[in-house]
């Protein structure tokens, strides 16, 4: 069974962790009911556990995919013993972290992969073997994307993984008032209200050792609903009735019960289906047996082919479409038809009898004439003269009528003759057929139709339910294959690569990176021209800090503190923006920037340029989160950008160089730092601290044509830049009104 081969991989798949030691009611959200559901659908809870751990809990009937992703942020979280925070320690650093976020939802194309992507953030040192897990995974995902992208986007795979998010559960079935559950065991009735067939079926509990007249009891029940199903194991003491249905412990399970829930299910998923298998057959066409093998390995042809053929039986509201079984069509076709026959016949035994009548000569004798002139002319009266012929040929009429009714109505199977039952019990002219009885044999067609329609529905129903644990665990494979082709194609547009893992030295190295949001504004063209030099062509920069280095630049100092210094507007915010981008993407086991090479760090910081002074209990708590940082054991980055302007300028460098002073006291502190003050701060540091800071620089070397910065936006290692303010009111003094050209210029001569 394809069950059993899904839940032996998802336990190989746990065997190098200590998933086992979990236990399901350890997991927040997760109660009894969706519980025993797991452990029905993965066979053990350990395979159950892995199942959630993977986020594949959504293919259990009853479990939604937000569900089983939100199961699965939790079970990472407990699991692992981290959460977001504990990595993206400011808010700052967070917000950068959800911009990377929205920006790869805009290549999702399920809510699947866009929830999916919050179980993915930045992990510390510890969990290098995840890490290198998620780097291969995502690393065929590029490859993969790069070598068939092109080609699957022209067939519209990405219009049918759309269709993914369109799977539709039936837990909205309206209760079945024609059919009711009889059963005389305890067992059976806590069954079916543990599985809610209660809300679906009426259930009525009975016991039979005080029922009298079993016969009286049962055909009472068969009068008033089409189908009654008794569930027990007392079959061979129960009355034979047309809608009357037996079930032994043996045949007794959900679906021969409320079969419409499965097919409704099928019936409502039938275009999703259609989407899947075209899925599929993209897939299967491009014969890569390597970088998909995990999807492909799910990909069982025959149990497609079924999907497709049984879902064509269905139409979409989840009835059996005509054409599938005869029986079940004529009894469909005559239960509609029921009034319209019975009209017919009345009608029909109306005509034939005025007709043979008015061609026939009927006598009454002068006697007769007589005797009824002599009484009172009364409809009765009259009637008592009709000669017998009369009788008999309305007789006759009546009989042949309703024989050619039964035949029509198919009554061979049903118990009763319809000739003695529908006759009228006054004979009169036009015929009227017996008006009660007519009631309750419209309710027996109607019972055999609905009777054999149930059967039908168990048969089909039975069939699909070993397709839906398939059909289910499918729609998960390719909703996991949306979200590796998503994390591919955002790879492709970024020119992003998977980053070298370095598990000895700390810090990072980077080169050629690219700042997303400035890609992206390329890409669109939706960019500020005035503050970025080619709008089409974002320029590239290459940072380090710490003791990575590449053999490209094996001179760099291995420092763990850097401070960036530089001309307004030349990018320093942007290139610690674009590193933290980079280390968040490397430590979430994603491609990142331009080529990269990293050492996870356990924490990471981000401090923006405040937008003014800072009020004293601001000041003095910022002062406090620095402390706190700077003192603890665990490996960190922190950017801050500016941080001087937290305080007045006579103070910033004081306070700064103190600040950095208690900072390169701990190994594992790493940092770089946006500062203007680099003259005053260097005047704080003695020889020692000295050694362990780099100052780097990002310098303006002019204008252009344009009148905009000539920028090498790559800082310089070990050189102090210049703010060259006189750069800009070089450009101000060559625009603006003659007005401002005039006062731009004799300011620029103190320069």
């Amino acid at each position: 069974m394809v069950l059993h081969t899904i839940s032996e991989k998802l336990k190989s798949l746990g065997k190098k962790d200590n998933s086992h030691l979990f236990e399901l009611d350890k997991i927040p959200g997760i109660g009894k009911k969706i519980q025993e559901r797991l452990k029905e659908f993965y066979l053990t809870e350990e395979n159950a556990l892995n199942a959630i751990k993977m986020g594949a809990a959504g293919c259990v009937p009853g479990i939604s995919y937000k569900q089983a992703l939100k199961h699965a942020l939790k079970f990472f979280q407990i699991h692992e013993n981290i959460v977001k925070e504990d990595i993206l320690v400011t808010q700052d650093i967070r917000d950068i972290y959800t911009n990377i976020i929205d920006i790869i939802s805009d290549y999702t194309h399920t809510n699947y992969s866009k929830l999916k992507l919050q179980l993915y953030f930045p992990l510390p040192s510890s969990k290098l073997s995840l890490l290198k897990e998620r780097q291969d995974y995502f690393g065929k995902s590029i490859e993969f994307y790069k070598k068939y992208g092109e080609i699957i986007e022209e067939k519209e795979l990405s219009l049918f993984l759309s269709k993914l998010d369109d799977l539709k559960q039936t837990e909205d079935i309206h209760e079945i008032s024609n059919r009711i559950i009889i059963t005389d065991s305890k067992q059976f009735e806590s069954y079916l209200r543990d599985e809610s067939i209660d809300a679906f079926l009426k259930i009525e509990f009975v016991d039979l050792n005080k029922i009298t007249n079993r016969d009286a009891f049962f055909k009472d029940f068969c009068d008033n609903f089409d189908v009654v199903i008794y569930c027990g194991d007392r079959s061979n003491e129960i009355p034979v009735f047309g809608n009357l249905i037996s079930l032994n412990s043996k045949e007794f399970s959900p679906e021969s019960l409320v079969p419409e829930k499965i097919i409704r299910f099928f019936s409502l998923n039938k275009s999703l289906i259609q989407s899947m298998i075209k899925i599929i057959v993209i897939l299967k066409n491009l014969k890569e047996n390597h970088l998909i093998s995990k999807f492909l390995n799910m990909i069982d042809l025959k149990s497609i082919k079924n999907l497709k053929e049984k879902t064509k039986i269905l139409d979409d509201f989840g009835d059996i479409l005509p054409g599938i079984n005869d029986e079940l069509d004529e009894f469909r076709r005559v239960s509609n038809d029921f009034t319209s026959l019975v009209l017919e016949t009345e009608n029909k035994i109306n005509e034939n009898i005025k007709k043979e009548i008015s061609e026939r000569s009927i006598q009454i004798q002068g006697k007769q004439i007589l005797d009824l002139i002599r009484t009172d002319l009364t409809i009765e009266n009259v009637r008592n003269y009709i000669p017998a012929e009369v009788d008999d040929l309305i007789n006759e009429n009546v009989q042949r009528g309703l024989v050619d009714l039964q035949k029509q109505l198919k009554l061979k199977n049903l118990d009763g003759d319809i000739t003695v039952s529908l006759m009228p019990e006054l004979i009169e002219f036009p015929i009227q057929l017996n008006e009660h009885e007519i009631d309750s044999l419209e309710k027996k067609i109607n019972s055999r139709y609905n009777t054999a329609k149930y059967f039908e529905m168990v048969r089909i129903a039975k069939v699909l339910s070993k397709n839906q644990e398939y059909l289910l665990k499918l729609h998960q494979a390719l909703l996991e294959f949306d979200f590796f082709y998503t994390i591919g194609h955002f790879a492709f547009d970024y020119n992003l690569t998977i980053p070298v893992l370095d598990e000895t030295n700390h810090g990072f190295y980077g080169k050629e990176m690219v700042n997303l949001n400035l890609q992206k504004a390329a890409m669109s063209g939706d960019i500020d021209s005035i503050s970025i030099t080619d709008i089409y062509n974002p320029i590239p920069i290459t940072y380090q800090l710490g003791e990575i280095t590449t053999s490209s630049f094996p001179q760099i100092a291995k420092n763990s503190l850097n401070l960036l210094t530089g001309s307004n507007s030349g990018g320093k915010t942007m290139c610690i923006i674009t590193c933290s981008e980079s280390i968040i993407l490397a430590q979430m086991g994603f491609p990142s920037l331009g080529h990269f090479k990293f050492h996870p760090f356990d924490e990471i910081y981000f401090f923006k340029k405040s937008n003014g002074q800072l009020s004293a209990g601001a000041f003095e708590t910022t002062l406090l989160q620095f402390v706190q940082l700077a003192q603890s054991s665990k490996l960190k980055v922190v950017f801050a950008d500016e941080l001087e302007s937290i305080t007045e300028p006579n103070a910033a460098s004081k306070v700064i160089s103190g600040i950095f002073s208690l900072f390169l006291t701990n190994s594992n502190n790493y940092g770089v730092f946006v500062t203007h003050l680099v003259e005053l701060l260097q005047r704080e540091f003695n020889s020692e601290q000295r050694k362990s800071i780099r100052i780097d620089g990002i310098e303006a070397s002019g204008l252009d044509e344009n009148l905009q910065l000539i920028v090498d936006r790559s800082p310089k290692f070990n050189y102090a830049a210049k703010s060259t303010p006189e750069l800009i009111l070089k450009r101000l003094a060559q625009s603006g009104t003659s007005d401002q050209r005039k006062f731009f210029s004799s300011l620029l001569q103190k320069f």
